[in-house]
């Protein structure tokens, strides 16, 4: 298992690689086994509310972690 000090020396590429691994793997087990916490889940409705009223902006993720968009 990977130690939060291992993860203290990682750049920062390597922790976003590190993050988006993870997240690939907690999915492939399927999303139902995920739990949302209630707040979390309101904060999501909300920003989705402000994303269809035109009230926040939204911006690539693959673009982004190129350093663009």
């Amino acid at each position: 298992m990977i130690t939060t000090e291992q993860i203290k020396q990682l750049s920062t590429a390597e922790k976003l690689q590190l993050m988006e691994t993870l997240w690939q793997e907690l999915t492939a087990e399927g999303a139902d086994q995920l739990a949302s916490l209630s707040w979390y889940q309101q904060a999501l409705q909300q920003t989705e509310h402000a994303v269809k009223e035109g009230d926040e902006v939204t911006h690539d993720w693959e673009l982004r972690k190129r350093g663009r968009g």
